[in-house]
This record gives structure tokens, sequence and C-alpha cells, in this order.
């Protein structure tokens, strides 16, 4: 069976075989499924061997899916009245604690994807998807950004000045979930562990703008034929979906624009045809933490920058990514700082379990950035890096912990600056 690509396959559905069954202090009735590096509460009656369909933490089941199995807690948002189950109106699979055992995942039956069409037989073990038979399962869930006027239709559109092409300023790649993916790094492959920070993600480029055309360029063009460069290099910024230039019109429906403050702070600093990748941890200008309880020590009203990843883009729009070591010396002769690493090793000898739910400056990393919140407080996680390669891989292993730290986040409507970023004028 041909699928196609999910949008974002860490937040896909992934067909998958329990591999083992664990039991849970004071439950009855319930086990622990452990999938892709994540934990489903499942029924006793689960085996080992069966295949079912699992989602992860901060996916968003789609209407039609939850309607038909019905999964709502609201009955009469499911196909059976009679039925209810137990997933908000958002429809968000969240990482929580259920009598004190992790939870951040959600394993299904084959059979829920019946309604859709497909023979659920010719489904394989990792499979993954956000669409079948044109039908919605799922996707990223995002929260709604209050004060955004996006599909309002008494906002009238106006045609913007846009000086940088996209291409010339890329996005990052979305970075893959390591359980489940490990079959992409080599296992012989040189691998550095990197500390994953919690920030909001930068991109600052030195790469080919359109110019504001003046009257006496207009006139020089026009009346006497001399010709005009209309394209010039200039520093742009970006958060992770969204181009900032302050020297074009936007909108902005958050309350500090970070990413163009900060970014102005590699202005000359970076060659024409580079794009600089970041994560901006501490705070805004305001004072306001970046992201909740993870400040990592920078002063109030302070950010830190930490490259993680640099690229060369040509003007024709092709990139070429910078090796690991190469990024780590470019980075050095400007001045700026790499995400930390944790050590080096061979794939084969890498274990991910062995690198969650943990504060890693506490336990001797030197390098790491400390943790300033409350001890109960973990790091998100590590970034597994391929050392060499035209075309570095990157995988990530999240923290469970961590997880039900943003869960709680977001439960509680707290300000998530990457999300808010993420918003186009």
């Amino acid at each position: 069976m041909k699928l196609d690509a999910p949008a974002n396959a860490n937040y896909a559905a992934v067909v998958a075989r329990i591999s083992a069954i664990n039991p849970l202090a004071g439950c009855d009735n319930i086990v622990g499924a452990p999938l892709l590096g994540f934990q489903a509460i499942v029924s006793k009656d689960t085996a080992v061997g069966e295949i079912g369909i699992a989602f992860t933490a901060e996916t968003q089941l789609s209407n039609e899916y939850a309607r038909v199995n019905n999964l709502h807690r609201d009955p009469e948002l499911n196909g059976d009245p009679r039925a209810a189950g137990y997933m908000e109106k958002n429809r968000r699979v969240r990482a929580i604690k259920l009598r004190g055992h992790r939870s951040d995942a959600l394993f299904m039956p084959l059979a829920s994807l019946a309604y859709t069409g497909v023979n659920v037989e010719d489904l394989n073990v990792g499979d993954t998807f956000d669409t079948l038979n044109g039908h919605e399962i799922c996707r990223k869930f995002e929260r709604p950004v209050s004060g955004s006027n996006r599909g309002n239709p008494m906002v009238k559109a106006t045609k913007k000045f846009e000086r940088v092409d996209a291409k010339f300023l890329p996005e990052h790649f979305d970075t893959t979930r390591y359980w489940g993916n490990e079959h992409l790094i080599p296992s012989e492959a040189r691998v550095v562990i990197t500390q994953k920070l919690h920030g909001t993600s930068i991109r600052i480029g030195n790469t080919i703008a359109k110019r504001r055309m003046t009257w006496r360029d207009k006139l020089a063009t026009r009346l006497l034929k001399v010709p005009v460069s209309q394209y010039e290099y200039d520093t742009v910024y970006g958060s992770r979906k969204v181009i900032k230039d302050p020297k074009a019109e936007q909108n902005h429906y958050y309350g500090t624009d970070v990413w163009t403050h900060y970014g102005q702070r590699l202005d000359g600093l970076i060659p024409q045809g580079f794009v600089v990748y970041a994560e901006l941890i501490g705070w805004t200008p305001d004072g306001s933490p970046i992201q909740r309880d993870y400040t990592y020590n920078v002063p109030e009203g302070e950010a830190d920058l930490y490259v993680y990843r640099v690229a060369s883009v040509n003007p024709q729009g092709v990139i070429t990514d910078l090796a690991w070591g190469q990024l780590v010396e470019w980075c050095a002769q400007l001045g700026l700082k790499t995400v930390p690493v944790l050590t080096e090793m061979a794939h084969k000898a890498f274990d991910a379990a062995d690198w969650i739910d943990r504060r890693y400056y506490d336990e001797g990393y030197g390098q790491a950035v400390p943790l300033s919140g409350p001890k109960k407080l973990v790091d998100e996680g590590v970034c597994i890096r391929v050392v060499d390669g035209l075309h570095p891989t990157t995988l990530k292993a999240k923290s469970p912990i961590f997880l039900q730290h943003e869960t709680k986040v977001l439960d509680s409507n707290g300000v998530d600056l990457e999300a808010e970023g993420g918003i186009a004028a």
C-alpha cells in the first residue's frame, strides 16, 4: 500500500506492535505498553505481539476519527451518542500521570481505521501517515492563538512588500524522533549527543533580499536606461515558521518580536549566503520567560543564543549544510555558542533510554547549560547528530517527565513563544 508522507512524522499515526507489557502497581485492569519511546496505558487483555495504531503526546486526532471511534468525552460528539470516551473537544493526546503512572501515547486497534475504506490488513508495522484514503487521521496539536486576525473577513487584505523569498531563508526541517527511526543512522556512524534546549527557534541569514526602489532608481531605469540591481544581500531574521523583517510591512500577534531584537545582534557578523539556525533561551526583552520554568539562569531580560545548524544557500536556493565539526569551527571563528555536546560515540553504543529524565549539568556534564527551575524539572532531552556527511542527520529523544510539564503548560494556557512566533501576518 502506498502512503503519502505525513506533514510531520512526529505527530502522525504509526502502525506499531506491542513488544512488552509492564504491570502497573496499584492497577488491576490496566497495564503499560512501551511504544516508540512513549508509554500507552492499555487494557490488561492486550497481548504482546498485538498490532495497532500509536499516537504520541501532543498529536491531535481528527474530528472524524474521534467521532467514528466514540472517543469524545461528550457523547453528543460521538457517532454513537450512547457511548462516552475520554478525550476533550480538542481531541489532543496528552502526557499525564494516570494513577501515578506515565501515559503519553494512545494505542488504538487497526480496526479503528476501517471506516476509511482501507483494508487494514495491508498496513505494515512502521507505516506512518496522517491521512488515509483521503481521510485525515491526525495532525500536530496547535493551540489557537488569541488576537489573530487570520480568516476574519472584516480584515481588509493588503498587498505587502516582501523582501525575502522563503527559499533564501529556508525553514528548519522538523527533527524526527529517535525511537522508531534509529535505522536512519548507520550503527557504525559516529554521533554527538547534544543537550536539547527548551526555548524558541530563530534563523538569521545574510541572504538575498529585494531592494525597495527609490524614485532615483526608477528614474535611472526608465529614463536613463541605467541598470539598477533590484536585489542586495542583507541580514534577515525569522522564527521557526515566519520571516520577521523590520524593513518590510508585517503585523505581529504577540507581545515582543524577540527574533528581530536578538537577531540584530548578529548584523554584520554572518558572511553572505549563510543562514544560522539557533535556539534562544532565557527571557524576552520585556522580562517574560521565553519558556516557563526553563530560563537556564540567564539574567532576566536577556537571552542566550545556541547554534544547532549552519547552512549555505546559493543564489539558486540550493542548500548545503555544514557538517558538525565544520559548524563548531565556523561558530568559534565568529564567537557564537553551539548547542552543548554531552558526549560522542559510535551509534551502536547509544541507548536513548539512558539519556532521558535527567539534569545533565547537575550530573557533571560541564558543557551543559544548567536548569534554573525546581529540582523536579528535567532537561528536555537530547539530539543525536551524525558527525559527518553531506546531509547531516539529526534525531531527538524527549523526556517523558518533560512532556508532562509541556502538557501542563498548554493546559494552563501558558505562553508558548514558539507557537506564537509561528503566526503569519
